[in-house]
């Protein structure tokens, strides 16, 4: 069936101007013609979609989610059986679209299963690029291990992704992809929720992680870094790989490098913030964590601040830049616009280039040419919103705002008058 969006003013994510009174033409999941009413010719048989006075936008991308569920109390999630988690994973999924992401790379915690879900529409979901797991050192950020001499296995459906040493890092790697991987995720420095190191130490010798981009390649897949401290960033760049994941305190010669080599950086600048405000406002969501994250917390923002010249500096001179939030299932779930504010603030980017990385740029870095623009060709992905967010970016943090929600054609949500 033939759809048309019409009456709205077009943002095509692309960076051009906005078009008044523009037009999106859709058949069979895709995107056919977008443009203006003058431009553009609406078939006879199309069911329109009157979007006057509001924003029509291509769908979001965050690059960095945790999709699936854990209970905040430790001890409650070992409790929990593995059917229970799963289930529990699909709200979180679905106040992921529900929120205008439609394409999301799962960090961590999704596997093939919930991928293949979401696509048969099983559950409902931003299309998945799924990574399994990230790949730790022994007494590494993703290693589980607690002082009670135990390892926790957070999800039951994936492998262990410990490892140590060249081969071992190869043969992980090759298990990744073996059971589905988009793309490899690794860490290179510990982190703020870990509870055997500290956020700032490297982690990983080059040597390994360079053996994970070249396993990756052999595959056409890419890897992914954690990083948050500065010996680790360097490893990390130096070691070739696709995108930095948070990368909070690089400096300007790892930016330089970064541009040289075309790195991308996925800042996810709302998550230490907000951990913070959410401390504050519930006493008990902080009261049995592990990892002293609020003195972590505190620590990292006042640091953070610091950055902030560095950053924008790096943004100026033309590090690529895509969105992601490390939502979880303890944060940020259906809240992921809210990282735009900070991308405008922190970075120094104007709300058209804030939404340039949600959505083109953003389906460069995970490499799907096909999303992320309303323009012909392109999967219709499209969210139309009250308001300019070119006037106020914070708006689309608003979802009684947003009146569709539309996934390769399908609408998820929409209160528009047809």
């Amino acid at each position: 069936m033939v759809s048309a969006i019409v009456g709205g003013t077009l943002i095509d994510g692309l960076g051009g101007d906005p078009i008044r009174s523009g037009v999106v033409v859709i058949d069979d999941g895709r995107i056919i013609a977008a443009g203006s009413d003058k431009n553009v010719a609406i078939p006879a048989t199309a069911t329109r979609f009157d979007a006057s006075g509001r924003t029509i936008l291509p769908g979001f991308i965050d690059c960095h989610v945790h999709g699936t569920y854990r209970a905040r109390d430790m001890r409650q999630h070992l409790l929990n059986t593995p059917t229970y988690n799963v289930l529990r994973s699909i709200e979180i999924f679905r106040e992921t679209l529900a929120c205008g992401i439609t394409t999301a790379r799962d960090m961590g915690g999704a596997d093939a299963g919930f991928r293949a879900a979401i696509e048969e529409g099983l559950i409902d979901g931003p299309r998945l690029l799924i990574s399994l797991g990230m790949i730790s050192q022994t007494g590494g950020h993703g290693d589980y291990w607690v002082p009670a001499d135990l390892r926790i296995q957070k999800r039951a459906w994936l492998p262990n992704t410990v490892a140590d040493g060249v081969e071992d890092i190869r043969r992980v790697v090759r298990e990744l992809l073996m059971r589905g991987a988009d793309f490899i995720k690794i860490c290179a420095t510990g982190g703020i929720t870990s509870v055997t190191d500290s956020w700032d130490e490297p982690q990983f010798t080059i040597a390994e992680i360079r053996t994970a981009v070249e396993e990756a390649a052999a595959k056409k897949r890419r890897v992914a870094v954690h990083a948050e401290g500065i010996d680790g960033i360097r490893n990390a760049v130096q070691a070739g790989i696709h995108s930095l994941e948070h990368g909070w305190f690089l400096d300007e010669q790892c930016a330089d490098k970064m541009i040289a080599a075309g790195t991308w950086w996925v800042p996810t600048l709302a998550l230490v913030p907000l951990s913070m405000k959410k401390r504050g406002d519930d006493k008990s969501w902080a009261g049995h964590q592990m990892g002293q994250e609020d003195v972590k917390d505190n620590q990292i923002y006042s640091l953070m601040q610091d950055q902030i010249p560095i950053w924008k500096d790096a943004v100026r001179r033309g590090v690529k830049v895509a969105m992601g939030t490390d939502q979880s299932h303890r944060l940020l779930v259906g809240e992921n616009m809210v990282e735009l504010e900070f991308m405008v603030n922190w970075l120094g980017m104007t709300p058209m280039e804030v939404i340039v990385a949600s959505t083109s740029k953003a389906a460069q870095c995970i490499e799907r040419p096909e999303l992320g623009a309303l323009a012909p060709g392109k999967v219709a992905d499209v969210l139309v919103v009250d308001g300019d967010p070119l006037d106020d970016i914070r708006l689309l943090q608003d979802r009684t705002r947003l009146h569709l929600v539309m996934k390769a054609g399908k609408a998820f949500a929409n209160t528009l008058s047809s």
